[in-house]
Protein backbone atom coordinates (compact mmCIF):
# COMPACT_ATOMS: atom_id res chain seq x y z
CA UNK A 1 0.00 0.00 0.00
CA UNK A 2 1.40 3.37 -1.01
CA UNK A 3 1.94 6.08 1.62
CA UNK A 4 0.20 9.41 0.85
CA UNK A 5 2.58 12.21 -0.14
CA UNK A 6 2.24 15.98 -0.37
CA UNK A 7 4.38 18.43 -2.31
CA UNK A 8 5.64 21.08 0.13
CA UNK A 9 7.17 24.04 -1.68
CA UNK A 10 8.20 25.57 1.64
CA UNK A 11 10.39 22.57 2.37
CA UNK A 12 11.47 22.17 -1.26
CA UNK A 13 10.41 18.54 -1.46
CA UNK A 14 7.68 15.95 -1.06
CA UNK A 15 6.47 15.09 2.44
CA UNK A 16 5.00 11.93 3.87
CA UNK A 17 4.97 9.93 7.09
CA UNK A 18 7.83 7.52 7.74
CA UNK A 19 7.02 3.82 7.81
CA UNK A 20 7.79 1.75 10.89
CA UNK A 21 10.49 -0.10 8.93
CA UNK A 22 12.16 3.19 7.96
CA UNK A 23 12.04 4.48 11.52
CA UNK A 24 13.41 1.25 12.96
CA UNK A 25 16.21 1.07 10.38
CA UNK A 26 17.41 4.61 11.09
CA UNK A 27 17.32 4.05 14.83
CA UNK A 28 19.22 0.77 14.52
CA UNK A 29 21.97 2.26 12.34
CA UNK A 30 22.63 5.15 14.74
CA UNK A 31 22.64 2.71 17.65
CA UNK A 32 25.27 0.67 15.83
CA UNK A 33 27.19 3.85 15.04
CA UNK A 34 27.50 4.58 18.76
CA UNK A 35 25.30 7.68 18.67
CA UNK A 36 21.82 6.40 19.59
CA UNK A 37 19.03 8.84 18.89
CA UNK A 38 17.37 10.16 22.07
CA UNK A 39 13.92 8.84 22.84
CA UNK A 40 11.20 11.44 23.19
CA UNK A 41 13.33 14.44 22.22
CA UNK A 42 13.47 15.94 18.73
CA UNK A 43 16.00 14.56 16.25
CA UNK A 44 16.44 15.60 12.65
CA UNK A 45 18.33 13.25 10.32
CA UNK A 46 19.64 14.64 7.03
CA UNK A 47 20.52 11.93 4.50
CA UNK A 48 22.77 12.57 1.51
CA UNK A 49 24.38 10.35 -1.18
CA UNK A 50 28.01 11.26 -0.51
CA UNK A 51 30.64 13.86 -1.36
CA UNK A 52 31.83 13.56 -4.95
CA UNK A 53 28.91 11.43 -6.12
CA UNK A 54 27.34 14.47 -7.79
CA UNK A 55 30.36 14.84 -10.05
CA UNK A 56 29.44 11.51 -11.63
CA UNK A 57 25.68 11.77 -11.31
CA UNK A 58 24.41 15.34 -11.48
CA UNK A 59 20.98 14.53 -9.99
CA UNK A 60 22.77 13.54 -6.74
CA UNK A 61 24.81 16.74 -6.52
CA UNK A 62 24.67 19.31 -3.71
CA UNK A 63 26.08 17.26 -0.83
CA UNK A 64 29.02 19.50 -0.05
CA UNK A 65 27.07 22.76 0.10
CA UNK A 66 24.25 21.19 2.12
CA UNK A 67 26.50 19.58 4.69
CA UNK A 68 28.73 22.62 5.15
CA UNK A 69 25.61 24.68 5.85
CA UNK A 70 24.41 22.04 8.27
CA UNK A 71 27.82 21.89 9.96
CA UNK A 72 27.62 25.62 10.63
CA UNK A 73 23.98 25.54 11.72
CA UNK A 74 23.93 22.38 13.82
CA UNK A 75 25.24 24.15 16.94
CA UNK A 76 22.20 26.45 16.85
CA UNK A 77 19.79 23.51 16.75
CA UNK A 78 21.74 21.71 19.46
CA UNK A 79 21.32 24.73 21.76
CA UNK A 80 17.58 24.26 21.35
CA UNK A 81 17.85 20.65 22.49
CA UNK A 82 17.40 19.32 18.95
CA UNK A 83 19.75 16.49 17.97
CA UNK A 84 21.20 16.83 14.48
CA UNK A 85 22.39 13.67 12.74
CA UNK A 86 23.34 12.77 9.20
CA UNK A 87 23.13 9.58 7.18
CA UNK A 88 25.11 8.52 4.15
CA UNK A 89 26.45 5.49 2.33
CA UNK A 90 29.89 7.11 1.93
CA UNK A 91 32.97 6.02 3.93
CA UNK A 92 33.79 8.13 7.03
CA UNK A 93 36.99 9.64 5.61
CA UNK A 94 34.96 11.44 2.94
CA UNK A 95 33.23 13.69 5.48
CA UNK A 96 36.13 14.34 7.90
CA UNK A 97 36.13 18.01 6.75
CA UNK A 98 32.76 18.57 8.45
CA UNK A 99 34.42 18.92 11.86
CA UNK A 100 32.18 18.26 14.87
CA UNK A 101 29.26 17.21 12.64
CA UNK A 102 31.33 14.42 11.07
CA UNK A 103 30.96 12.42 14.31
CA UNK A 104 27.20 12.41 13.80
CA UNK A 105 27.30 11.01 10.25
CA UNK A 106 26.29 7.34 10.41
CA UNK A 107 27.25 5.08 7.52
CA UNK A 108 24.40 3.04 6.05
CA UNK A 109 25.21 -0.26 4.38
CA UNK A 110 23.54 -1.23 1.12
CA UNK A 111 21.14 -3.43 3.12
CA UNK A 112 20.30 -0.50 5.42
CA UNK A 113 19.75 1.79 2.46
CA UNK A 114 17.38 -0.70 0.84
CA UNK A 115 14.77 0.07 3.53
CA UNK A 116 14.93 3.82 2.84
CA UNK A 117 14.74 6.12 -0.20
CA UNK A 118 17.78 5.14 -2.29
CA UNK A 119 19.04 4.65 -5.78
CA UNK A 120 20.92 1.77 -7.36
CA UNK A 121 23.71 2.76 -9.75
CA UNK A 122 26.29 0.63 -11.55
CA UNK A 123 28.95 1.32 -8.90
CA UNK A 124 26.65 0.67 -5.96
CA UNK A 125 23.67 1.72 -3.89
CA UNK A 126 23.35 5.27 -2.54
CA UNK A 127 20.93 6.91 -0.17
CA UNK A 128 18.93 9.60 -1.87
CA UNK A 129 18.68 13.00 -0.24
CA UNK A 130 15.93 12.92 2.38
CA UNK A 131 15.24 14.38 5.82
CA UNK A 132 13.50 12.63 8.73
CA UNK A 133 12.19 14.23 11.92
CA UNK A 134 11.67 12.05 14.99
CA UNK A 135 10.06 13.26 18.20
CA UNK A 136 8.18 16.49 18.91
CA UNK A 137 5.20 17.89 17.01
CA UNK A 138 6.66 16.82 13.61
CA UNK A 139 7.38 13.24 14.68
CA UNK A 140 7.50 10.95 11.65
CA UNK A 141 7.89 13.69 9.02
CA UNK A 142 9.87 12.51 6.00
CA UNK A 143 10.85 14.84 3.16
CA UNK A 144 12.02 13.29 -0.12
CA UNK A 145 12.40 14.52 -3.69
CA UNK A 146 14.36 17.53 -2.45
CA UNK A 147 14.82 20.06 -5.22
CA UNK A 148 17.23 22.52 -3.57
CA UNK A 149 19.34 21.00 -0.81
CA UNK A 150 20.55 24.26 0.73
CA UNK A 151 17.15 25.98 0.69
CA UNK A 152 15.58 22.80 2.08
CA UNK A 153 18.10 22.62 4.94
CA UNK A 154 17.51 26.27 5.87
CA UNK A 155 13.73 25.73 5.77
CA UNK A 156 13.92 22.69 8.07
CA UNK A 157 16.09 24.58 10.55
CA UNK A 158 13.62 27.48 10.57
CA UNK A 159 10.64 25.13 10.92
CA UNK A 160 12.07 23.19 13.86
CA UNK A 161 13.21 26.39 15.56
CA UNK A 162 9.72 27.88 15.31
CA UNK A 163 8.18 24.64 16.64
CA UNK A 164 10.58 24.61 19.56
CA UNK A 165 9.90 28.21 20.60
CA UNK A 166 6.13 27.68 20.37
CA UNK A 167 6.39 24.61 22.61
CA UNK A 168 8.50 26.52 25.11
CA UNK A 169 6.12 29.48 25.14
CA UNK A 170 3.22 27.14 25.89
CA UNK A 171 5.17 25.48 28.71
CA UNK A 172 5.84 28.94 30.16
CA UNK A 173 2.13 29.73 30.20
CA UNK A 174 2.31 32.13 27.24
CA UNK A 175 0.48 32.12 23.93
CA UNK A 176 2.53 29.88 21.59
CA UNK A 177 1.85 32.32 18.76
CA UNK A 178 3.69 35.03 20.70
CA UNK A 179 7.04 33.28 20.12
CA UNK A 180 7.47 34.44 16.55
CA UNK A 181 10.65 36.52 16.69
CA UNK A 182 13.07 33.60 16.88
CA UNK A 183 16.04 33.26 19.20
CA UNK A 184 17.17 36.71 20.34
CA UNK A 185 20.40 35.71 22.11
CA UNK A 186 22.50 32.67 22.96
CA UNK A 187 24.70 32.28 26.03
CA UNK A 188 27.64 30.11 27.02
CA UNK A 189 26.70 26.74 28.47
CA UNK A 190 27.28 25.80 32.07
CA UNK A 191 28.65 22.42 33.10
CA UNK A 192 25.22 20.78 33.06
CA UNK A 193 23.44 22.56 30.21
CA UNK A 194 23.15 21.76 26.53
CA UNK A 195 22.00 25.22 25.50
CA UNK A 196 20.89 28.54 26.98
CA UNK A 197 18.99 30.94 24.71
CA UNK A 198 16.73 33.96 25.02
CA UNK A 199 13.47 34.54 23.15
CA UNK A 200 10.30 36.62 23.37
CA UNK A 201 6.89 35.20 24.23
CA UNK A 202 4.96 38.26 25.33
CA UNK A 203 7.68 38.66 27.95
CA UNK A 204 11.45 38.13 27.67
CA UNK A 205 12.33 34.53 28.58
CA UNK A 206 15.46 32.42 28.85
CA UNK A 207 15.41 28.69 28.11
CA UNK A 208 18.00 26.37 29.63
CA UNK A 209 18.19 22.88 28.10
CA UNK A 210 19.81 19.97 29.91
CA UNK A 211 19.37 16.42 31.21
CA UNK A 212 15.93 15.97 32.73
CA UNK A 213 17.25 14.80 36.10
CA UNK A 214 19.49 17.87 36.35
CA UNK A 215 16.86 20.37 35.22
CA UNK A 216 14.17 18.89 37.49
CA UNK A 217 16.47 18.97 40.52
CA UNK A 218 17.57 22.51 39.73
CA UNK A 219 14.08 23.89 39.13
CA UNK A 220 12.77 22.27 42.30
CA UNK A 221 15.60 23.89 44.27
CA UNK A 222 15.11 27.25 42.55
CA UNK A 223 11.39 27.23 43.31
CA UNK A 224 12.00 26.26 46.94
CA UNK A 225 14.56 29.01 47.50
CA UNK A 226 12.63 31.75 45.69
CA UNK A 227 9.38 30.87 47.48
CA UNK A 228 11.10 30.84 50.85
CA UNK A 229 12.79 34.21 50.35
CA UNK A 230 9.80 36.03 48.89
CA UNK A 231 7.61 34.76 51.76
CA UNK A 232 10.00 36.58 54.10
CA UNK A 233 9.83 39.78 52.08
CA UNK A 234 13.25 39.28 50.49
CA UNK A 235 14.03 39.31 46.78
CA UNK A 236 14.14 35.97 44.93
CA UNK A 237 17.69 34.64 44.62
CA UNK A 238 17.16 33.15 41.16
CA UNK A 239 15.31 34.27 38.04
CA UNK A 240 11.58 33.62 38.37
CA UNK A 241 10.66 30.22 36.93
CA UNK A 242 7.79 30.31 34.40
CA UNK A 243 7.64 26.63 33.52
CA UNK A 244 9.45 23.44 32.52
CA UNK A 245 9.20 21.61 29.20
CA UNK A 246 9.85 17.85 29.34
CA UNK A 247 10.70 15.51 26.46
CA UNK A 248 12.15 12.11 27.14
CA UNK A 249 15.33 12.31 29.21
CA UNK A 250 15.72 16.00 28.37
CA UNK A 251 14.05 19.06 29.89
CA UNK A 252 14.07 22.83 29.51
CA UNK A 253 13.53 25.39 32.24
CA UNK A 254 11.80 28.60 31.14
CA UNK A 255 12.73 31.54 33.32
CA UNK A 256 12.70 35.30 33.65
CA UNK A 257 15.31 36.99 31.49
CA UNK A 258 17.84 39.10 33.39
CA UNK A 259 20.64 41.35 32.19
CA UNK A 260 23.23 39.10 30.49
CA UNK A 261 26.32 40.96 31.76
CA UNK A 262 27.96 38.73 34.38
CA UNK A 263 29.92 40.21 37.27
CA UNK A 264 33.26 38.95 35.96
CA UNK A 265 32.91 41.83 33.48
CA UNK A 266 32.31 44.32 36.29
CA UNK A 267 34.53 43.71 39.33
CA UNK A 268 38.02 43.64 37.81
CA UNK A 269 40.36 46.57 37.39
CA UNK A 270 42.34 45.03 34.54
CA UNK A 271 41.19 43.50 31.25
CA UNK A 272 43.07 40.28 32.03
CA UNK A 273 40.81 39.78 35.11
CA UNK A 274 43.53 39.00 37.63
CA UNK A 275 43.23 42.16 39.75
CA UNK A 276 40.02 43.27 41.47
CA UNK A 277 38.90 46.87 41.10
CA UNK A 278 39.03 49.22 44.07
CA UNK A 279 35.25 49.09 44.46
CA UNK A 280 34.90 45.32 43.91
CA UNK A 281 33.65 44.55 47.41
CA UNK A 282 31.06 47.34 47.23
CA UNK A 283 29.93 46.06 43.83
CA UNK A 284 29.54 42.54 45.22
CA UNK A 285 27.80 43.64 48.42
CA UNK A 286 24.17 43.39 47.16
CA UNK A 287 24.80 39.81 46.04
CA UNK A 288 26.50 38.92 49.33
CA UNK A 289 23.61 40.39 51.32
CA UNK A 290 21.10 38.38 49.29
CA UNK A 291 23.05 35.20 50.02
CA UNK A 292 23.06 36.23 53.67
CA UNK A 293 19.26 36.42 53.59
CA UNK A 294 19.16 32.83 52.34
CA UNK A 295 21.60 31.60 54.95
CA UNK A 296 19.79 33.34 57.82
CA UNK A 297 16.43 31.96 56.72
CA UNK A 298 17.55 28.33 56.46
CA UNK A 299 20.30 27.72 59.06
CA UNK A 300 19.96 24.49 61.01
CA UNK A 301 22.19 22.97 63.68
CA UNK A 302 23.09 19.86 61.74
CA UNK A 303 26.09 19.04 59.60
CA UNK A 304 25.59 18.94 55.81
CA UNK A 305 26.26 15.45 54.49
CA UNK A 306 28.44 16.90 51.72
CA UNK A 307 30.87 18.58 54.15
CA UNK A 308 33.55 15.90 54.31
CA UNK A 309 33.39 15.34 50.56
CA UNK A 310 34.07 19.00 49.79
CA UNK A 311 36.67 19.51 52.51
CA UNK A 312 38.64 16.32 51.88
CA UNK A 313 37.34 13.41 49.84
CA UNK A 314 36.80 15.23 46.56
CA UNK A 315 40.52 15.94 46.23
CA UNK A 316 41.10 12.18 46.02
CA UNK A 317 38.07 11.62 43.80
CA UNK A 318 39.26 14.18 41.26
CA UNK A 319 42.63 12.52 40.64
CA UNK A 320 40.89 9.21 39.83
CA UNK A 321 38.14 10.76 37.72
CA UNK A 322 38.11 9.70 34.07
CA UNK A 323 38.00 13.36 33.03
CA UNK A 324 41.17 14.11 34.99
CA UNK A 325 42.94 11.01 33.67
CA UNK A 326 41.97 11.76 30.07
CA UNK A 327 42.83 15.44 30.29
CA UNK A 328 46.24 14.76 31.85
CA UNK A 329 47.05 12.14 29.21
CA UNK A 330 46.06 14.54 26.42
CA UNK A 331 47.98 17.53 27.77
CA UNK A 332 51.11 15.73 29.03
CA UNK A 333 51.78 12.63 26.92
CA UNK A 334 54.55 10.57 28.42
CA UNK A 335 54.35 12.23 31.84
CA UNK A 336 53.63 10.13 34.91
CA UNK A 337 50.64 11.66 36.77
CA UNK A 338 51.81 10.20 40.09
CA UNK A 339 55.21 11.83 39.65
CA UNK A 340 53.61 15.18 38.86
CA UNK A 341 51.18 15.04 41.79
CA UNK A 342 53.98 13.97 44.11
CA UNK A 343 56.47 16.64 43.02
CA UNK A 344 57.10 19.87 44.93
CA UNK A 345 56.11 22.97 42.98
CA UNK A 346 58.12 26.16 42.51
CA UNK A 347 56.05 29.36 42.25
CA UNK A 348 57.01 32.75 40.76
CA UNK A 349 57.32 34.16 44.30
CA UNK A 350 60.20 31.77 45.00
CA UNK A 351 58.04 29.63 47.29
CA UNK A 352 58.45 25.88 47.10
CA UNK A 353 55.16 24.15 47.91
CA UNK A 354 54.56 20.48 48.65
CA UNK A 355 52.80 18.63 45.86
CA UNK A 356 49.19 17.54 45.62
CA UNK A 357 49.86 14.15 47.21
CA UNK A 358 51.44 15.60 50.34
CA UNK A 359 48.96 18.43 50.80
CA UNK A 360 45.90 16.22 50.37
CA UNK A 361 47.43 13.74 52.83
CA UNK A 362 47.76 16.63 55.30
CA UNK A 363 44.13 17.49 54.60
CA UNK A 364 43.00 13.97 55.50
CA UNK A 365 44.23 14.61 59.03
CA UNK A 366 43.10 18.22 59.31
CA UNK A 367 39.61 18.01 57.80
CA UNK A 368 37.81 16.34 60.75
CA UNK A 369 38.52 19.35 62.95
CA UNK A 370 37.23 21.71 60.24
CA UNK A 371 33.80 20.14 59.69
CA UNK A 372 30.99 22.61 60.39
CA UNK A 373 28.37 21.88 63.02
CA UNK A 374 25.58 23.64 61.14
CA UNK A 375 24.46 24.34 57.61
CA UNK A 376 21.86 26.05 55.46
CA UNK A 377 20.60 26.17 51.91
CA UNK A 378 23.40 27.35 49.63
CA UNK A 379 23.83 28.23 45.98
CA UNK A 380 26.71 25.78 45.53
CA UNK A 381 28.61 27.60 42.75
CA UNK A 382 28.94 31.33 43.42
CA UNK A 383 31.21 31.84 40.44
CA UNK A 384 31.28 35.43 39.09
CA UNK A 385 29.84 34.11 35.82
CA UNK A 386 26.77 32.95 37.78
CA UNK A 387 26.17 36.40 39.29
CA UNK A 388 24.08 38.87 37.28
CA UNK A 389 21.66 41.74 37.76
CA UNK A 390 18.02 42.26 36.96
CA UNK A 391 16.97 45.17 34.77
CA UNK A 392 16.46 47.28 37.92
CA UNK A 393 20.03 46.59 39.04
CA UNK A 394 19.11 44.18 41.83
CA UNK A 395 21.22 41.05 42.36
CA UNK A 396 20.35 37.65 40.92
CA UNK A 397 22.14 34.29 40.67
CA UNK A 398 21.92 31.51 38.08
CA UNK A 399 23.11 27.89 37.79
CA UNK A 400 23.01 26.55 41.35
CA UNK A 401 24.88 23.35 42.10
CA UNK A 402 23.37 20.81 44.47
CA UNK A 403 25.35 17.68 43.51
CA UNK A 404 29.08 17.26 42.89
CA UNK A 405 30.53 14.67 40.56
CA UNK A 406 27.20 12.86 40.29
CA UNK A 407 27.10 11.86 43.97
CA UNK A 408 23.57 11.80 45.33
CA UNK A 409 22.93 12.83 48.91
CA UNK A 410 19.81 13.00 51.08
CA UNK A 411 19.94 16.74 51.92
CA UNK A 412 20.04 18.24 48.43
CA UNK A 413 20.87 21.96 48.54
CA UNK A 414 21.88 21.93 52.23
CA UNK A 415 25.51 22.88 52.66
CA UNK A 416 28.19 25.04 54.21
CA UNK A 417 28.12 28.72 53.18
CA UNK A 418 31.92 28.80 53.30
CA UNK A 419 31.92 26.73 50.09
CA UNK A 420 29.68 29.31 48.38
CA UNK A 421 32.14 32.03 49.35
CA UNK A 422 35.07 29.82 48.36
CA UNK A 423 33.75 29.47 44.82
CA UNK A 424 33.50 33.27 44.67
CA UNK A 425 37.10 33.55 45.90
CA UNK A 426 38.41 31.08 43.32
CA UNK A 427 36.57 33.07 40.65
CA UNK A 428 38.19 36.32 41.85
CA UNK A 429 41.66 34.74 41.67
CA UNK A 430 42.49 33.03 39.39
CA UNK A 431 39.64 31.43 37.46
CA UNK A 432 38.10 34.47 35.78
CA UNK A 433 41.53 35.45 34.48
CA UNK A 434 42.40 31.96 33.28
CA UNK A 435 39.08 31.56 31.46
CA UNK A 436 39.62 34.98 29.88
CA UNK A 437 43.03 33.84 28.63
CA UNK A 438 41.43 30.73 27.15
CA UNK A 439 38.75 32.86 25.45
CA UNK A 440 41.35 35.32 24.14
CA UNK A 441 43.75 32.62 22.97
CA UNK A 442 46.54 34.04 25.16
CA UNK A 443 47.30 31.00 27.33
CA UNK A 444 50.89 30.92 26.09
CA UNK A 445 51.51 34.18 27.95
CA UNK A 446 50.48 32.51 31.22
CA UNK A 447 53.62 30.36 31.11
CA UNK A 448 55.97 31.44 28.31
CA UNK A 449 58.39 28.54 28.90
CA UNK A 450 56.75 25.17 29.58
CA UNK A 451 58.42 23.27 32.44
CA UNK A 452 60.56 20.19 31.89
CA UNK A 453 59.29 16.78 32.95
CA UNK A 454 59.26 16.98 36.75
CA UNK A 455 61.91 15.03 38.64
CA UNK A 456 60.87 15.62 42.23
CA UNK A 457 60.16 19.29 41.44
CA UNK A 458 57.65 20.85 39.03
CA UNK A 459 59.06 24.25 38.09
CA UNK A 460 56.18 26.68 37.59
CA UNK A 461 58.21 29.75 38.51
CA UNK A 462 57.63 31.07 35.00
CA UNK A 463 53.90 31.63 35.58
CA UNK A 464 53.01 35.27 34.96
CA UNK A 465 49.85 35.31 37.10
CA UNK A 466 49.81 36.78 40.64
CA UNK A 467 50.44 34.56 43.67
CA UNK A 468 50.14 37.37 46.21
CA UNK A 469 47.17 38.93 48.01
CA UNK A 470 46.82 42.60 47.15
CA UNK A 471 44.72 45.03 49.15
CA UNK A 472 41.53 44.56 47.13
CA UNK A 473 41.65 40.76 47.32
CA UNK A 474 42.36 40.98 51.07
CA UNK A 475 39.29 43.18 51.51
CA UNK A 476 37.18 40.57 49.71
CA UNK A 477 38.57 37.73 51.80
CA UNK A 478 37.92 39.68 55.00
CA UNK A 479 34.34 40.39 53.91
CA UNK A 480 33.75 36.72 53.12
CA UNK A 481 35.10 35.55 56.48
CA UNK A 482 32.95 38.12 58.28
CA UNK A 483 29.90 36.80 56.43
CA UNK A 484 30.45 33.28 57.71
CA UNK A 485 29.39 34.11 61.26
CA UNK A 486 30.91 33.90 64.71
CA UNK A 487 30.54 30.18 65.38
CA UNK A 488 34.16 29.25 64.64
CA UNK A 489 37.49 30.91 65.26
CA UNK A 490 38.69 33.04 62.31
CA UNK A 491 41.60 30.70 61.42
CA UNK A 492 39.15 27.84 60.93
CA UNK A 493 36.84 30.01 58.83
CA UNK A 494 39.72 31.16 56.63
CA UNK A 495 41.03 27.62 56.30
CA UNK A 496 37.61 26.41 55.09
CA UNK A 497 37.50 29.30 52.65
CA UNK A 498 40.92 28.48 51.18
CA UNK A 499 40.30 24.72 51.08
CA UNK A 500 36.99 25.36 49.32
CA UNK A 501 38.73 27.57 46.75
CA UNK A 502 41.29 24.81 46.15
CA UNK A 503 38.44 22.30 45.81
CA UNK A 504 36.63 24.42 43.23
CA UNK A 505 39.87 24.80 41.27
CA UNK A 506 40.66 21.08 41.43
CA UNK A 507 37.33 20.39 39.75
CA UNK A 508 38.52 22.29 36.66
CA UNK A 509 41.40 19.84 36.19
CA UNK A 510 38.88 17.37 34.70
CA UNK A 511 37.83 19.64 31.84
CA UNK A 512 40.12 19.48 28.83
CA UNK A 513 37.83 21.54 26.63
CA UNK A 514 37.33 24.31 29.18
CA UNK A 515 41.05 24.73 29.94
CA UNK A 516 42.08 24.19 26.31
CA UNK A 517 45.87 24.13 26.88
CA UNK A 518 48.46 22.50 29.16
CA UNK A 519 49.55 25.96 30.33
CA UNK A 520 46.09 26.79 31.68
CA UNK A 521 45.94 23.39 33.37
CA UNK A 522 49.31 23.95 35.07
CA UNK A 523 48.19 27.40 36.24
CA UNK A 524 45.02 25.95 37.79
CA UNK A 525 47.07 23.20 39.42
CA UNK A 526 49.49 25.71 40.93
CA UNK A 527 46.63 27.66 42.49
CA UNK A 528 45.13 24.48 43.98
CA UNK A 529 48.37 24.02 45.90
CA UNK A 530 48.65 27.73 46.72
CA UNK A 531 45.23 27.81 48.38
CA UNK A 532 45.83 24.52 50.24
CA UNK A 533 49.14 25.83 51.52
CA UNK A 534 47.46 29.03 52.67
CA UNK A 535 44.91 26.95 54.60
CA UNK A 536 47.67 24.93 56.24
CA UNK A 537 49.55 28.12 57.17
CA UNK A 538 46.37 29.60 58.64
CA UNK A 539 45.85 26.60 60.91
CA UNK A 540 49.45 26.68 62.12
Amino acid sequence: MSIPTTTDTGLHGVTRTVSEEERATVQAVFERHGTPLPEGAVTVVFAYPGHGVGERHSRLSGCTSQMLLLSNASAGLSRLGITVAAASTEPPENHAHLGELSRSVARFTEDDAAALPHTDLPEGRYLLRWTMVLGGPRDGLLVTGITDSVAHTRAVIDLLTADRLRDWAGAAGADPASASAGVTAAYANGADSRGIVAFEAGTPLVAKVGPRAVIDAETAFVSEVNTLLTARGAAPLFPVLHGVHHEGEQATSLMERVEPLTLDHVVFGDPAKFALAEDAVETLEPHLRLLGDLYAATTEQRRPTVSDYLLRERFHSVRDHEGFVGTFRSFFPGWDPEAVLGADVLLPTGARLPGYTELTHWLDGAAPSLLPGSGCLVHGDVHLKNMLRRTDGSPVFVDPRTVWDGRDRPDIGFGDPSYDFATLLHSALPMSGLLQAVADGTCEALLPEPPPVPDGVLDLSGLTTPFTVDGNLKRLEDRLVAGLGPDDAPPVLRARLYIGAANALAGWLKYERALATPRAWLAVYAYVLWYLDRARTELR
